[in-house]
């Protein structure tokens, strides 16, 4: 009785110090992920934008813009201290961060987000802040270089009781172009931020016995030529 007793709180403490190990790994992911959204690039580039508007004497759009930079920037520090935020959270915090990239692209890029009248975006929790190294891509990768109308679309569908899907679709220059470019470029900005997101999503979904999925898809008119980028991200829901 004693041998099982000792055996018994052996593998509780095996099984209490996996569970703080990987709660552990979770924080660190987090912390790592706000790192990256707040790199030193973002927010030069944010500040100096706004400097301009300052410069050029246009003080309603430096006070407009100025404000959406610091909700974003509270947004973004109090996602550092949760692991989930509602879906209406996310996007919102989406829609900022788009208004203060699009600054830099001169207001040109059109941004839109179609939900599904269906799903309740106040109950479905998501990691916080997933969103954004795939529409970060979409500018940065898909429509900074193209000449042209641009458009970025977020849409979120329920596919079945257990998930939704969320889609990120560009109308940019497309993967093989992109990759070209970044290729002649010192700095690569997409696999650290993809990765991390990545490992991410799989801690988040691993709560649910489910596992998500994140599919690529060029887009490509009726001529074969590139016309855009779908990513595809499949979370689970309770």
């Amino acid at each position: 009785m004693v041998s099982i007793a000792l055996l018994g709180v052996l593998l509780y403490s095996i099984y209490r110090q996996r569970l703080l190990n990987n709660e552990k790994k979770i924080l660190l992911l987090e912390q790592e992920a706000l790192r990256i959204q707040m790199n030193p690039h973002f927010v030069f580039n944010a500040l100096n934008s706004i400097k301009l508007y300052i410069i050029n004497n246009e003080q309603r759009n430096a006070v407009y813009y100025l404000n959406k930079f610091s909700k974003l920037i509270r947004s973004i520090l109090e996602s550092s201290t949760v692991k989930e935020v509602t879906l209406s959270e996310e996007l919102k915090t989406m829609n900022l961060y788009m208004s203060i990239e699009n600054i830099r692209l001169s207001n040109e890029v059109n941004y839109v987000e179609e939900v599904d009248p269906s799903i309740n975006v106040e109950r479905i929790k998501v990691p916080p802040l997933i969103l954004q190294p795939f529409l970060e891509n979409s500018i940065w990768h898909g429509l900074s270089s193209k000449k042209g109308e641009k458009e970025v679309l977020v849409k979120v569908t329920k596919i079945a009781d257990e998930f939704i899907q969320i889609d990120i679709v560009d109308n940019g220059i497309g993967r093989d172009a992109a990759m070209k470019i970044r290729k002649n470029k010192s700095l690569n900005r997409k696999s650290i931020g993809i990765n991390l997101t990545k490992e991410r999503l799989r801690n988040f979904a691993n709560q649910y016995a489910n596992n998500y999925s994140l599919i690529y898809t060029d887009i490509i008119d009726e001529e074969g030529n590139p016309k855009g980028t779908k990513v595809s991200l499949k979370i689970p829901i309770l």
